[in-house]
């Protein structure tokens, strides 16, 4: 294969990685921005700084909105989970059959188990309503996070696009063959 045929090949790429690079760019700023002004939208906040309902290890989070999904999987993990654990907990200190319980699941067979028991179905909608803004709150983290791996894709597909344009100037071009001859000085390798 002759150099201009591979420059003109490493053109060809780097033209393939460029496009993929503004794609690969244009969904993770997309998918920053919808998970952003979702949230927004939502006016999810962490209780304010020093509040005994925010957790000792989430307090520099204090009064914080939640507009990101770094902010998201805190507030879901870290926050909402504590407090249904919590309240769990709580209820089972007046009734033992919730000793050991930690999940929605476990709860609504309880409940099912015991149809006349208000407290316990209360609990079952509360754990219930926290799990699924929990959910919400993962997927926005988990599409944040597919956004930023789209972002970094991007980046080396950028990266990978430069150095092919700089491979096709240097294999396809006459400027890039007279920078070739002045490395071997000044003479051209003949085939």
């Amino acid at each position: 294969m002759s150099r201009r045929a591979i420059g003109m090949t490493a053109l060809i790429t780097a033209v393939v990685l460029a496009v993929i690079g503004g794609l690969t760019m244009a969904g993770g700023l997309f998918m920053h921005s919808q998970v952003t002004d979702q949230l927004t939208a939502q006016k999810i906040s962490f209780a304010p700084q020093g509040s005994p309902g925010l957790p000792a290890n989430i307090q520099s989070y204090g009064g914080t909105k939640v507009t990101n999904g770094a902010q998201a999987k805190v507030f879901s993990d870290q926050y909402i989970k504590v407090h249904i654990l919590n309240a769990i907990s709580e209820a089972a200190k007046t009734n033992p059959k919730l000793n050991g319980v930690t999940t929605y699941s476990e709860l609504s067979s309880l409940s099912r188990a015991n149809p006349k028991d208000e407290t316990l179905a209360g609990l079952v909608q509360t754990t219930f309503r926290g799990e699924m803004l929990r959910n919400s709150l993962l997927s926005s983290y988990a599409w944040w996070t597919f956004g930023t791996i789209l972002f970094w894709i991007a980046i080396a597909a950028f990266a990978l696009a430069f150095l092919g344009a700089v491979s096709a100037v240097a294999l396809a071009t006459p400027l890039g063959a007279r920078l070739g001859a002045r490395g071997h000085g000044g003479r051209m390798a003949h085939a």
